[in-house]
């Protein structure tokens, strides 16, 4: 009986080992998603994306007419809208993108923005020194959609609008920075039709 016990208790300990190194094993993979993401389902949970290699498609709605750098994808919603940052290796995004299907392959990245980049950002503007891009230095109207501010509104605008909705984290989620989300790209493709 004693023998049976022992057998029984092995048997048991080691289950629980395999079942555990089942896990540790799928954990240290889980969250790197194997396939294409759409732009809402990145943007549901960006946070387990951070760092990664991501595969995204979605609506190419803009190219940035001044550098060609930035190509903005869009979800099911103009609301659901991301960046693509490309690189020197990687070039400009070409024209064509826009009103198409884009994959765009590489690197989740996350921006914060605290309190001290707002106080930054507002001197900049009084000192008029800085780097504005769209009509009149307002910002792109892509970007702005992006970004969750007005379309039109001044850069003295979005610094307001950032700061309302960090006060607004840091009390419901105690965080002190807005997270922004940009893939920087490697490589890119126009879905056929």
């Amino acid at each position: 009986m004693k023998q049976r016990t022992s057998f029984t208790t092995f048997a048991v300990v080691f289950s629980f080992l395999v079942f555990s190194g089942f896990l540790v094993f799928s954990g240290c993979t889980g969250s790197s998603q194997k396939g294409t993401l759409t732009v809402d389902n990145l943007l549901s949970n960006p946070g387990e994306y951070v760092g990664q290699p991501v595969t995204v498609v979605g609506l190419a709605t803009h190219v940035c007419a001044k550098s060609g750098m930035k190509l903005f994808l869009q979800g099911s919603t103009d609301a659901q809208s991301i960046r693509a940052e490309s690189n020197s290796t990687l070039g400009k995004f070409n024209e064509t993108c826009v009103d198409n299907k884009v994959v765009v392959k590489g690197t989740l990245v996350e921006e914060r923005i605290t309190e001290a980049d707002l106080q930054k950002m507002e001197k900049e503007i009084v000192e008029n020194t800085t780097v504005t891009h769209g009509e009149g230095g307002e910002g792109c109207e892509t970007e702005q959609k992006a970004e969750g501010v007005a379309v039109g509104s001044s850069e003295m605008d979005r610094v307001n609008e950032f700061r309302k909705r960090l006060t607004e984290r840091k009390t419901s989620e105690g965080k002190d920075y807005l997270s922004f989300y940009h893939i920087a790209a490697d490589s890119y493709s126009i879905v056929k039709k």
